[in-house]
Protein backbone atom coordinates (compact mmCIF):
# COMPACT_ATOMS: atom_id res chain seq x y z
CA UNK A 1 0.00 0.00 0.00
CA UNK A 2 1.36 3.02 -1.03
CA UNK A 3 2.30 6.00 1.72
CA UNK A 4 0.26 9.43 1.05
CA UNK A 5 2.55 12.29 2.32
CA UNK A 6 1.35 15.78 2.37
CA UNK A 7 3.46 18.05 0.03
CA UNK A 8 7.09 18.99 1.15
CA UNK A 9 6.06 22.35 1.82
CA UNK A 10 3.18 22.06 4.09
CA UNK A 11 5.61 19.70 6.02
CA UNK A 12 7.72 22.71 6.48
CA UNK A 13 5.02 24.56 8.01
CA UNK A 14 4.18 22.47 10.21
CA UNK A 15 7.96 22.09 11.59
CA UNK A 16 8.04 25.91 11.64
CA UNK A 17 11.08 25.75 9.00
CA UNK A 18 9.80 27.14 5.98
CA UNK A 19 11.70 30.30 4.34
CA UNK A 20 11.22 33.12 7.09
CA UNK A 21 9.30 31.00 9.48
CA UNK A 22 9.46 30.61 13.43
CA UNK A 23 12.44 28.98 13.21
CA UNK A 24 14.76 31.03 10.99
CA UNK A 25 13.05 34.02 13.36
CA UNK A 26 14.37 32.99 16.33
CA UNK A 27 17.96 32.18 14.95
CA UNK A 28 17.84 35.33 13.46
CA UNK A 29 17.07 37.31 17.29
CA UNK A 30 19.54 34.67 18.57
CA UNK A 31 22.38 35.47 16.52
CA UNK A 32 21.93 38.83 17.42
CA UNK A 33 21.61 38.47 21.21
CA UNK A 34 25.00 37.11 21.22
CA UNK A 35 26.53 39.70 18.30
CA UNK A 36 25.09 42.75 20.05
CA UNK A 37 28.54 42.35 22.53
CA UNK A 38 31.09 42.04 19.93
CA UNK A 39 29.52 45.51 18.08
CA UNK A 40 31.45 48.52 18.46
CA UNK A 41 30.11 50.93 21.42
CA UNK A 42 31.52 54.26 22.19
CA UNK A 43 28.32 55.94 22.88
CA UNK A 44 25.89 53.08 21.62
CA UNK A 45 24.24 54.25 18.74
CA UNK A 46 25.39 51.51 16.59
CA UNK A 47 23.77 48.87 19.02
CA UNK A 48 20.37 50.30 19.33
CA UNK A 49 20.15 51.74 15.62
CA UNK A 50 19.38 48.10 14.57
CA UNK A 51 16.70 46.80 12.27
CA UNK A 52 15.84 43.02 12.01
CA UNK A 53 13.80 40.71 10.19
CA UNK A 54 13.25 37.21 10.36
CA UNK A 55 16.26 36.69 8.35
CA UNK A 56 18.66 40.04 8.55
CA UNK A 57 20.48 41.99 10.95
CA UNK A 58 20.79 45.50 9.91
CA UNK A 59 22.65 48.32 11.58
CA UNK A 60 21.45 51.14 10.19
CA UNK A 61 23.64 54.08 11.97
CA UNK A 62 25.79 55.95 8.60
CA UNK A 63 28.94 54.63 10.00
CA UNK A 64 28.19 51.43 10.53
CA UNK A 65 29.78 49.94 7.29
CA UNK A 66 32.85 52.25 8.68
CA UNK A 67 32.66 50.22 11.50
CA UNK A 68 31.67 47.05 10.23
CA UNK A 69 34.97 46.68 7.56
CA UNK A 70 37.39 48.61 9.85
CA UNK A 71 37.84 51.69 7.49
CA UNK A 72 36.59 53.79 5.40
CA UNK A 73 35.01 52.66 1.98
CA UNK A 74 37.57 53.96 0.29
CA UNK A 75 40.45 53.01 2.21
CA UNK A 76 41.86 56.50 3.40
CA UNK A 77 41.12 55.58 7.62
CA UNK A 78 41.72 52.44 9.43
CA UNK A 79 39.95 52.46 12.37
CA UNK A 80 43.12 51.64 15.36
CA UNK A 81 41.20 51.45 18.34
CA UNK A 82 38.00 49.76 18.92
CA UNK A 83 36.87 51.32 22.64
CA UNK A 84 35.13 48.64 23.85
CA UNK A 85 37.66 45.31 24.57
CA UNK A 86 36.04 42.52 22.62
CA UNK A 87 34.44 44.42 19.97
CA UNK A 88 35.92 45.67 16.58
CA UNK A 89 35.35 45.03 13.08
CA UNK A 90 33.25 41.83 11.25
CA UNK A 91 31.28 41.01 14.75
CA UNK A 92 29.22 38.70 13.12
CA UNK A 93 32.44 36.24 12.23
CA UNK A 94 33.62 37.15 15.95
CA UNK A 95 29.95 35.58 17.27
CA UNK A 96 30.32 32.61 15.15
CA UNK A 97 33.88 31.98 16.00
CA UNK A 98 33.25 32.28 19.67
CA UNK A 99 29.59 30.89 19.91
CA UNK A 100 28.06 29.40 17.39
CA UNK A 101 27.59 26.52 19.47
CA UNK A 102 25.65 28.29 22.13
CA UNK A 103 23.61 29.76 19.07
CA UNK A 104 22.85 26.34 17.30
CA UNK A 105 22.30 25.07 20.98
CA UNK A 106 19.57 27.53 21.84
CA UNK A 107 17.80 27.13 18.31
CA UNK A 108 17.47 23.04 18.68
CA UNK A 109 16.03 23.84 22.99
CA UNK A 110 13.77 26.10 20.62
CA UNK A 111 13.03 23.48 18.13
CA UNK A 112 12.42 20.21 20.28
CA UNK A 113 9.90 22.63 22.86
CA UNK A 114 7.79 23.01 19.25
CA UNK A 115 8.68 26.54 18.56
Amino acid sequence: MPIKMKPTSVIKVNLGIQKDGPIQAFFTQTCYKHMDKYVPNDEGNLRLNVSLTNNTITYESPYAHYQYIGMREDGTHVVKNYTTPGTGPYWDKRMISAEMQDVVEEVQKYINRGG
